[in-house]
């Protein structure tokens, strides 16, 4: 555009022309000078700054906005075309720098400010993991990268894949923060969290671990055949990994136990572990238990091992040869006979296999007759794994020989009590109890008919309901399951002439009544001893450990075997003492003691809490305060009222005496505040005032 230029124009006729040498020069602007640029810490780093014009531009260059500094080229700065070269880089070099540019020719001016900011190498203080590095499977994970603060940070996430730095996996992540949603194990490993900016980087790891809950994967059934050696195989995912506990029931076949048992790794097959086996697997997480069954190959076994058996003529026995195996086993029933011809036992076999054809669960029904050959008897039980036998020896059995020993520990006038030995030279089945035939023994010579009486082993060998004063006769049999045994020697003994009863018997089963304290006792009819009871009579005393004071009651019951006790006082001994009365007299004291109960009920209501107890205290207290104050006061004006009411009427009192002393007459001359004034009153006043009269005196006045 620059030039000349020629304006030509007529006038009137007559043409004019004008030159006009123009010159075009170009504006003053900024090329590579951003407005924000960086500087690296520890390093030279230039602001850039390029300025163009007509002609070569004068840049100038000032640090700071309110104070600016002019800067030189020296030890810090160096000013080059390109831009200004900061030394040395530090932290405080940051700030607003002015880059100045300015035509000297054309006279024009322009300014650039720049924001410097100093970027240092970054720091991360911290990897936080929200809520911790150690999270459940399923639930919710954050890993925060702490930095310190510092302009345009670049965030890198990886994952270091089995702790090879040189096998990683970049995430997508590109801000400080990572989320997981939902928690996989397979997020477990270590994470490493890369900062970087144009000044450096900086990287920190975190593992996280991720906890899973146990769960069996593998535990099928199996079959094994008993005595080999296997291994039984659980497994189960989890993390940490979890603890494998393999148990079993052990069975016993002869007591019908049974107890869990812990299966080592390398285990030997036992038929007794035949049924569920049970895997638990353990870890922080909890659990995981799963079932297999073992089914176990085994030979038979006999569950008991009878030795022999009883019979007799008209007995069924039911030889047993019960057993268990897997798989089901054949059984054979043979017959070893004593000193019998071959075809004897031969038959007996014969028809043992018939029985067998017919018999159930493993029992031969065998019935024996006159004409039955007892002996032992073979069992034999065989499947594919193995084959045992038993024995049972079947022997004869007899009923119980005669007692020879019998004897009287006990007499009174209507019962007798026996002492029996079982026989000796027993052969058969064990005995049950014994029978006794009796009567009196006149009647023994009129008929045939006599009374009976059977025992147990297990009861007392006592006859009751017997006549005073009379003379029997009884003898004994022992009996077991074959039948019951001959007659021993008929026994004599006379009952007791008719007497006081025998003393009661106390029923220990005490009953509580509807009151706290008071019992019911009770006891049984004892025997009369020939005469019937016709009253108790029942004393009942307390006992005090330390007075040893008794407090008795006594009351006769009648037609009764018991008796409440009432109005008993709680937590109290009591002597019980009770005889038995017939025609004849009393029997012997029969006493007994017992403690009644705690009455709980009362002393929980008597019981206040303690801080009601202090608070009743404190409010007796004050009430005392009060009455007290208040006697003192009526009665010698004393006291806190007193004071309180007399001090309020001394102060009108006062006020209204200064006022009509208004001369300050009636005051101690001690009391002026000039010490000129005060004249000397040795203790005593120069002025009297009567109160009555309202007149006052001198000192000396005879007024």
């Amino acid at each position: 555009m620059s030039g000349t230029y020629k304006c030509i124009t007529k006038f009137e006729g007559q043409q004019y022309a004008q030159n006009f040498d123009i010159e075009a020069y170009e504006p003053l602007i900024f090329h590579n000078a951003p407005k924000t640029q960086y500087l690296l810490e520890g390093s030279d780093s230039r602001i850039d700054c390029i300025a163009r014009g007509d002609s070569e531009p004068i840049i100038n260059w000032e640090k700071g906005v309110d104070k600016p500094i002019e800067i030189k080229s020296g030890e810090k700065y160096q000013l080059t075309p390109q831009g200004l070269i900061v030394k040395n880089v530090t932290v405080k070099d940051g700030g607003t720098y002015k880059c100045a540019a300015s035509v000297i020719q054309t006279g024009e001016q322009a300014d650039r400010f720049i924001n410097v900011q100093v970027l240092t190498v970054p720091v991360i203080k911290n990897i936080n993991a929200m809520p911790e590095a150690t999270v459940g499977e399923g639930e919710s994970l954050t890993l925060e990268c702490i930095v310190e603060p510092m302009p345009e940070p670049e965030y890198i996430w990886r994952k270091i894949e089995n702790n090879n730095e040189n096998s990683s996996q970049i995430l997508n992540e590109t801000t400080n923060i990572i989320v997981f949603n939902n928690v996989s194990i397979n997020d477990s490993g270590i994470y490493e969290c890369i900062v970087q900016n144009k000044a450096g980087n900086a990287t920190r790891k975190i593992e996280v671990t991720v906890l899973q809950m146990p769960k069996i994967i593998d535990f099928k059934n199996r079959t094994e055949v008993e005595g080999t050696n296997i291994t039984i195989i659980c497994n189960a995912t989890g993390h940490p990994e979890p603890n494998i506990t393999i148990s079993a029931i052990k069975r016993d076949d002869y007591e019908d136990g049974e107890y869990v048992v812990i299966i080592p790794p390398d285990w030997q097959v036992e038929h007794t572990y035949q049924g569920s086996i049970v895997c638990e697997a353990t870890n922080e997480m909890g659990s995981d238990v799963k079932e297999m069954y073992l089914e176990v190959l085994h030979k038979p076994y006999f569950n008991k091992l009878v030795k022999f058996e009883w019979g007799w003529t008209g007995k069924t026995v039911n030889l047993s040869c019960a057993h268990k195996s897997n798989p089901p086993a054949e059984i054979v029933w043979r017959y070893h006979g004593n000193d019998i011809r071959t075809e004897e036992q031969v038959e007996i076999n014969k028809n043992l296999l018939e029985m067998l054809s017919s018999a159930k669960d493993h029992y031969l029904p065998i019935i024996i007759d006159k004409n039955f050959s007892y002996g032992i008897y073979e069992c034999e039980a065989k499947n594919e794994i193995g084959a045992v036998t038993k024995t049972v020896t079947l022997k004869q059995g007899f009923v119980p020989p005669e007692i020879t020993n019998a004897s009287i520990i006990d007499l009174t006038a209507t019962s007798v009590l026996f002492s029996i030995e079982e026989p000796k030279g027993l052969t058969g089945p064990d005995i049950v109890g014994f029978t006794a035939e009796y009567d009196k023994a006149e009647n023994y010579n009129i008929t045939n008919i006599h009374n009976n009486r059977t025992w147990g082993l297990e009861r007392p060998f006592k006859l009751e309901k017997l006549k005073p004063n009379t003379k029997y006769q009884i003898k004994f049999a022992a009996q077991n399951a074959v039948g019951t045994g001959p007659w021993g020697e008929t026994l004599e003994f006379i009952t007791l002439k008719k007497s006081a009863p025998e003393p009661p018997v106390w029923d220990l089963d005490f009953v509580e009544t509807s009151s706290a304290c008071d019992q019911v006792i009770k006891w049984k009819i004892p025997e009369d001893n020939g005469e019937p009871i016709d009253m108790y009579t029942l004393r009942y005393c307390t006992v005090h450990n330390i007075t040893y004071e008794r407090i008795c009651v006594e009351e006769n019951v009648e037609k009764t075997t018991h008796l409440e006790l009432r109005d008993l006082e709680c937590n109290t001994t009591y002597s019980v003492e009770l005889v038995a009365h017939n025609a004849i007299g009393n029997s012997t004291v029969a006493s007994i003691s017992f403690v009644t109960p705690v009455n709980t009920t009362e002393e929980s209501e008597s019981i206040l809490p303690a801080g009601v107890i202090i608070g009743i205290a404190v409010v007796v207290v004050i009430l005392c305060i009060v009455l007290l104050d208040l006697i003192l006061y009526f009665w010698k004006k004393q006291g806190i009222l007193a004071t309180c009411c007399c001090k309020n009427n001394k102060k009108t009192k006062n006020t209204t005496l200064n006022s009509r002393d208004k001369k300050g007459l009636l005051r101690d001359n001690c009391e002026s505040t000039d010490d000129s004034l005060k004249r000397p009153n040795k203790g005593h006043k120069e002025y009297e005032y009567n109160k009555t009269t309202g007149i006052i005196t001198g000192k000396h006045s005879a007024v």
